[in-house]
């Protein structure tokens, strides 16, 4: 489908199955019942979010130490050197893209089992490394556990939908967290966020960190599905035509 100045359409059914799925997700979360169905996905994006410090560390040259993960899914990671206002960003910033990654690898010919089989391998591993609580280790492991299991043991139609879900929980969970992050950030109590962290070692105010990376964790959502469900032109074939015969 083309637009209406002949550029390119969206793959509509594709889309509309995301925003439903995201629309679904909004409201089992505010449910309690329900929303326990959810909290693994949301568990996960914890251990997303604390990863996310640590690799940003080690990308700017510092060291990845160690991060712990409690039921009520919060997390602190632990990290020496590297850049500070991007190690601290990371954990919102680096949720997003994770879940533009899985939106991307969902619609890519790589087959959504072998990709839940790396995910789990690598939550696994990386949890024996570096998770230094007995509730984090634990949900670490079973959280990988089933990864694995699910690559393993699921037909492809359905490892393709887990891995879908997966990454609408990874980019919701991002854009969630940073609202709420909004919320904490405008008010004046004392729990301490990413945004108070900035604060205090930019003076910039926490709320503007925080729409901040509300803002760019958006933009993320926007461009994993303009480069998932944009439709590939066809290919142009230009008619030759049939060679002329000449008579002498």
């Amino acid at each position: 489908m083309s637009g209406p100045n002949g550029g390119l359409g969206w793959r509509q059914r594709e889309v509309l199955l995301v925003v439903g799925l995201a629309l679904a997700t909004i409201m089992a979360w505010r449910v309690p019942i329900v929303g326990w169905l959810l909290y693994p996905f949301q568990l996960y994006g914890t251990f997303v979010h604390e990863l996310s410090h640590g690799l940003a560390a080690v990308l700017t040259g510092g060291e990845f130490r160690r991060f712990v993960v409690h039921p009520d899914l919060s997390g602190t990671a632990l990290s020496a050197g590297g850049i500070r206002w991007i190690v601290v960003s990371a954990g919102y910033i680096g949720s997003a893209i994770f879940g533009g990654i899985l939106t991307l690898l969902s619609v890519s010919a790589v087959p959504a089992r072998r990709v839940l089989v790396w995910l789990g391998l690598m939550l696994g591993v990386l949890s024996l490394l570096f998770v230094r609580n007995l509730f984090g280790l634990a949900a670490g492991v079973v959280l990988a556990a089933l990864l694995y299991g699910a690559g393993r043991k699921l037909r492809e139609t359905w490892a393709d939908s887990l891995l879908l879900l997966l990454a609408v929980q990874m980019m919701l969970n991002a854009l969630d967290s940073v609202f709420d992050l909004v919320q904490i950030s405008a008010a004046s109590g004392a729990t301490r966020t990413d945004a108070q962290i900035m604060a205090q070692a930019t003076g910039i105010p926490a709320i503007v960190w925080a729409g901040l990376w509300s803002s760019l964790s958006l933009l993320i959502l926007l461009a994993a599905l303009r480069l998932a469900y944009r439709r590939v032109p066809p290919p142009v074939v230009h008619d030759q035509g049939a060679p002329v015969l000449r008579s002498r």
